[in-house]
């Protein structure tokens, strides 16, 4: 899993540094064969890194999967939105592709924290009644 969100790091690393060698204002084809790989591969990186985190997450602390998916999907929505600002804000120019990647990663977080807080609240209630306590990994 390291060496593949490396690899999806460098690639997008590179198709940055591409993009910016090519020119700010050069409003030609190739762009678009520069910005596509770009998005791809900065996605990939960020959906692998997420989920590397997540199974880091899930070993080292003995907590409620659901209450750590509720938390990651709070932050991805939160930072997000955020570097989408960072990133330009737009969904064209040099910031384009890493922009949208980032506004993709709070929809999915949008999209992941309602129903991860309502499978939470379920399984904590579940819980409750069942004697264990409602933090525990189950």
């Amino acid at each position: 899993m390291a060496k593949l969100t490396g690899i999806f790091g460098v690639l997008a690393l590179i198709c940055a540094v591409i993009d910016l060698l090519h020119g700010p204002h050069n409003g030609d084809a190739h762009r678009m064969l520069i910005h596509i790989p770009e998005f791809i591969f900065f996605f990939g990186f960020l959906c692998l890194l997420e989920i590397w985190a997540f199974r880091i997450i899930i070993r080292e602390v003995n907590a409620n999967r659901w209450l750590v998916v509720t938390v990651f999907a709070f932050f991805s929505c939160l930072l997000g939105l955020i570097f989408f600002g960072l990133a330009g804000g737009s969904f064209h120019g040099d910031g384009g592709p890493i922009a949208v990647s980032f506004l993709l990663l709070y929809a999915i977080g949008a999209i992941v924290l309602p129903i991860s807080l309502i499978a939470f609240v379920v399984v904590a209630i579940s819980n409750k009644r069942k004697g264990i306590p409602i933090l525990d990994h189950k």
